[in-house]
């Protein structure tokens, strides 16, 4: 990945200094990377993209606009790019990073039983849908066996609301073959808490998708600190 625009400014000894910093960083991570604070952390990451560089006031201005190291991270890349002295290059690792999380979040659900409100559920879509600005509507496909057999997107809507269509659940549904069904939509707006239209749609769906012996195991619905699921309050 090409490095950033930069150039290291200021004398010999300075560079020193601040190559001397970068090696005094890697062995305190190795030694307590627990005591690390969150700009540590996202300095150290840009060492690969800003080789001549120093990354502390860069990661320390993210944390101070974006609030916390994830946010950072699944920062949209427009908005990373808008900061001064970064560019495509410190987006795409971004990106880069945030795919990464979501693979291996998915993991553990290619290999165990599904069942609703599983953690790793839980954590697999907060990975993915908890910072979205825009609601998103996604199925996970379940065969006889309680395994995963694929998962999608199905709708994207505004900032408060995306459609369920039946339809279009049921046919994609047929399609892998699946079982049973977890529905999964994101709440930009920070409350994780159904509205009386999330409710009726989840209800109209399950009555739907139950007379062609499709399960509903699960709707989650998942905001930036927080996730709620039908389940676990008894409303399927």
């Amino acid at each position: 990945m090409r490095n950033e625009k930069f150039k290291l400014s200021g004398s010999a000894s300075d560079i020193d200094l601040y190559l001397g910093h970068r090696q005094r960083l890697k062995k305190k991570f190795l030694v307590s990377p627990k005591s690390f604070l969150d700009y540590e952390i996202l300095e150290m990451l840009l060492f690969g993209i800003f080789s001549r560089k120093d990354t502390k006031v860069i990661a320390k201005n993210l944390i101070q606009k974006f609030g916390t190291l994830k946010a950072v991270i699944f920062a949209p890349e427009q908005e990373i790019k808008k900061i001064q002295g970064l560019g495509e290059s410190t987006a795409v690792f971004f990106k880069l990073l945030r795919e990464t999380f979501i693979r291996l979040s998915l993991q553990p659900l290619k290999e165990e039983t599904i069942i609703a409100s599983n953690l790793h559920v839980i954590e697999y879509y907060r990975n993915m849908l908890s910072l979205e600005k825009k609601e998103q509507f996604r199925v996970m496909f379940i065969n006889n066996k309680n395994k995963l057999i694929a998962e999608e997107q199905l709708q994207h809507g505004t900032v408060d609301q995306t459609p369920i269509y039946p339809r279009e659940v049921i046919q994609r549904a047929l399609d892998h073959g699946a079982s049973a069904l977890i529905l999964v939509h994101n709440h930009p707006s920070g409350s994780p808490y159904p509205s009386k239209e999330d409710v009726n749609a989840t209800k109209n769906l399950n009555n739907v998708i139950q007379r062609i012996n499709l399960k509903l195991l699960d709707h989650i619905i998942i905001a930036e600190n927080s996730s709620y699921s039908f389940a676990e309050h008894n409303l399927l």
